[in-house]
């Protein structure tokens, strides 16, 4: 038996424990694939009760950004652009308060509501302060472009201020990204740098550090974290 096979009891031992290493990684993935799942949902349920504290919980809600980083079910952006498709309230930010408006109830007893809208299929984030639109409020289009595998770059388009008074809608358009390209391009020029679109495209942008059916958790380019859930 042992000479037809030709091996030596040492081979068996080395072929027994590299198929027992095998099983192990196999049984391991397997593990990570059904756990994942779970893990996600318990890290969410923490993330949205952190959130309804969020200025006693702020370091609390930013390690469990950082553990839900780790399971982003959208590893790339540029395939899953259409999962930001929808309304997106914000549950939680970094940046300043006075840059983002939250939502609260006026003198006349209107609640303001505020919340982004955003379609893929246009490529345009709509950030919107609701005073009870379409007669008050106020919507700000920002183009979007997935341009890495986690960052959607931005640029922004129009303001659009709607009042119950004259002038009913007043639009403010910003110039047309053709014309920042064109003053990149001559600084670049005349720097005698290299013009690179990507890093142009770039100059105001996000990245995705979690996105699933419910929750989307980004960073900008200043470094602030936003932790928005879905308007059901």
């Amino acid at each position: 038996m042992k000479r037809s096979l030709g091996l030596s009891l040492a081979v068996w031992k080395s072929i027994l424990t590299t198929m027992t290493i095998i099983m192990m990684q196999q049984s391991t993935t397997a593990s990570a694939f059904f756990l994942a799942p779970l893990q996600r949902a318990a890290l969410k349920n923490d993330l949205q009760n952190a959130c309804t504290k969020e200025k006693e919980n702020t370091p609390r809600i930013l390690e469990l950004v950082e553990e839900l980083k780790k399971l982003n079910p959208s590893t790339d952006i540029r395939k899953d652009f259409n999962k930001l498709d929808g309304n997106w309230k914000l549950d939680f930010t970094t940046a300043p308060a006075q840059e983002v408006p939250k939502e609260e109830e006026e003198k006349d007893g209107n609640i303001v509501k505020t919340y982004q809208s955003i379609d893929t299929n246009e490529g345009v984030i709509y950030n919107i302060i609701d005073r009870g639109l379409p007669e008050k409020g106020l919507k700000i289009a920002v183009g979007a472009e997935p341009t890495r595998s986690d960052r959607v770059a931005l640029d922004f388009r129009t303001i659009e201020a709607m009042n119950d008074r004259f002038p009913r809608k007043v639009t403010l358009r910003f110039p047309p990204r053709d014309f920042f390209r064109a003053i990149t391009k001559i600084s670049k020029f005349l720097t005698q740098e290299p013009y690179d679109e990507l890093e142009f495209k770039e100059l105001a942008y996000f990245d995705v550090l979690f996105l699933d059916d419910t929750l989307r958790i980004q960073r900008n380019s200043e470094g602030n974290i936003f932790v928005n859930s879905r308007i059901k």
